[in-house]
């Protein structure tokens, strides 16, 4: 494993954790395999740029912030470990809203928009 995909693969274990998602839950917004998204955290399989995208909205992150950082960016690292603190509000989601999240967020913009338009007929029901 090279020292660029290490890094990569660190941040994708960073956000994931941060956002309280499941290798599983990953993988299922990619629609991929577990086994391929584990590859990815674990640094044995780079990451391609539209997957790298994909990650980027699943975790709600510029996928800059994905890539591997300037050594000398300390502010950077502060502001990823303020972002993990345990009371997040995402920590309050259930583990099936985390995942409904994740998927959503892998969503192309007219997708999301179908989506939200959806939910908002679904809302209407219970009135």
């Amino acid at each position: 494993m090279n020292q660029k995909n290490k890094d990569v693969a660190e941040k994708l274990r960073f956000y994931r954790e941060a956002c309280a998602l499941s290798h599983q839950q990953v993988a299922d917004a990619l629609n991929v395999e577990r086994s391929t998204y584990t590859k990815y955290e674990s640094g044995s399989s780079a990451v391609n740029v539209k997957m790298l995208i994909k990650l980027a909205k699943i975790f709600n992150v510029n996928p800059t912030d994905l890539l591997p950082d300037d050594p000398d960016d300390d502010e950077r690292a502060k502001r990823l470990r303020d972002a993990a603190r345990a009371d997040s509000p995402i920590y309050q989601l259930s583990k099936d809203e985390r995942g409904l999240i994740a998927r959503y967020r892998a969503l192309s913009k007219a997708e999301k928009k179908q989506a939200v338009e959806l939910m908002g007929k679904l809302s209407k029901k219970d009135d």
